[in-house]
């Protein structure tokens, strides 16, 4: 609610599956057709009527619900809108839509809808096709179930609608923002992590020649940085004062990596562990004077705060993404989504050095984009299934790459020193 008592706006960036919930009379019908197109809707009771020519009739459940899922998988295929119009009150039905949306890498969503017994049973007297008052119980009772049990789910949103609030809940369709008309060719560079000599000398090396404070291409090209510009190397402030300028000048575009992403989070006063490289950041910035520093800090903030998850150019043909990304989730976004960009296919588990354990992605990655990034570290990169990987390293004394595309054509300059010890191992052996 805002401070006028309104509902704030249900934003939906992107493709998304809206899942309604609440039983007969709750108003969930309604809303949705209210809101959204006749074809986005998947109605378990207009499949009853596409099985069975009649929707009312519940022994033909098992058929309507297999095409239920049928159409919001296909809907799902082709990257549309999804209204996943039944009770949603049984835990099975929502663990199977959330199942879909996890395999198609879906922003899911749950629209509860909370209106009381007798609120459902005086707008269930005013229905043609009246629904027996034991169900209306029952219903109810499930729905005080799926109060409790919903928000552990693992839904992107959760939204609990009262009758009041269903009249004026808005749906807000947002642009995904991972899209850029940035025409190639580009430049893309690796994970930077302070070492501001290491990457003005790229930038050279690349052909750029610095035009005051920034930089300028005889070519017209394009600067594209796959995050971690933050931690464990000797100018970060510096780091981003150059890229944020090259951006501004319209030279360069950025998405943040896992170390840009704590970076703001500690920008921000949450609780964060200073480690692994987050010290050096604090530090760095704490050595500014106040002025500086205070300046400095909004503005990092504001463009890691506004930066996208992942970016597509080339028309569709080049994903840029800091961890990495899976073919299904390219042109959405979600929570889950925007993790695995920062964070690639993580289990949970921790080595013995205290790292994550990660699913090899890239070897199951089959799209049609070529999909450029960087964040675990290896010797050399090598192309493996339209996938690269250009981490090489350079704050552990490896090497600062960048990818020249659409020509491919791999650049880099040695790290003039190992400016942080990489815990546990080496770089990785080549991709």
């Amino acid at each position: 609610m805002n401070e006028a008592g309104e509902p704030g706006p249900i934003q939906l960036r992107g493709p998304h599956l809206v899942v309604l919930v609440g039983g007969a009379g709750a108003g969930k019908s309604t809303w949705a057709q209210a809101r959204f197109l006749p074809t986005q809707i998947v109605s378990t009771d207009r499949c009853r009527a596409l099985v069975g020519d009649r929707e009312e009739v519940q022994a033909y459940s098992k058929q309507a619900f297999e095409l239920f899922y049928f159409l919001i998988e296909k809907r799902m295929e082709l990257g549309k809108h999804i209204v996943a119009d039944s009770t949603g009150l049984d835990p099975a039905v929502r663990r199977n839509l959330l199942g879909l949306a996890y395999d198609h890498g879906y922003p899911a969503i749950a629209v509860v809808f909370t209106a009381g017994l007798d609120v459902r049973r005086a707008r269930n007297r005013e229905r043609s096709r009246q629904v027996a008052d034991e169900v209306l119980i029952k219903q109810q009772e499930a729905l005080e179930r799926a109060l409790s049990d919903i928000r552990s789910e693992g839904w992107e949103s959760v939204f609990l609608l009262g009758p009041e609030e269903a009249d004026r809940a808005r749906v807000e369709r947002l642009p995904v923002g991972v899209y850029n008309n940035k025409q190639p060719p580009y430049d893309i560079v690796g994970d930077v992590h302070g070492c501001l000599d290491e990457l003005r000398e790229l930038i050279e090396k690349l052909g750029w020649v610095r035009d005051g404070d920034s930089y300028t291409h005889p070519e017209g090209r394009t600067l594209v940085s796959l995050g971690d510009l933050a931690d464990r190397g000797p100018d970060v402030p510096g780091c981003f004062r150059l890229w944020m300028q090259l951006v501004a000048d319209g030279k360069a575009l950025f998405v943040p990596g896992n170390h840009d992403n704590k970076l703001m989070r500690y920008l921000m006063g949450r609780n964060v562990r200073i480690t692994h490289g987050l010290e050096q950041s604090a530090q760095q910035l704490d050595n500014l004077s106040e002025a500086e520093r205070n300046n400095l800090r909004t503005a990092i903030l504001r463009f890691i705060r506004h930066a996208p998850p992942y970016l597509i150019l080339d028309s569709g043909k080049l994903i840029v993404a800091h961890a990495g990304i899976k073919a299904q989730m390219i042109g959405k976004v979600s929570k889950r989504i925007q993790d695995f960009t920062l964070y690639g296919d993580v289990t949970g588990e921790r080595t013995p050095e205290g790292l994550p354990v990660r699913r090899d992605w890239a070897a199951k990655y089959h799209g049609r984009a070529f999909v450029v990034y960087g964040h675990t570290p290896v010797q050399k990169p090598g192309v493996r299934n339209n996938t690269v990987n250009i981490d090489t390293g350079c704050v552990f004394g490896g090497a600062l790459t960048a990818l020249r595309y659409p020509e491919k054509e791999l650049v880099e300059v040695r790290a003039r020193r190992a400016y942080y010890a990489r815990p546990g191992a080496a770089l990785l052996p080549e991709d």
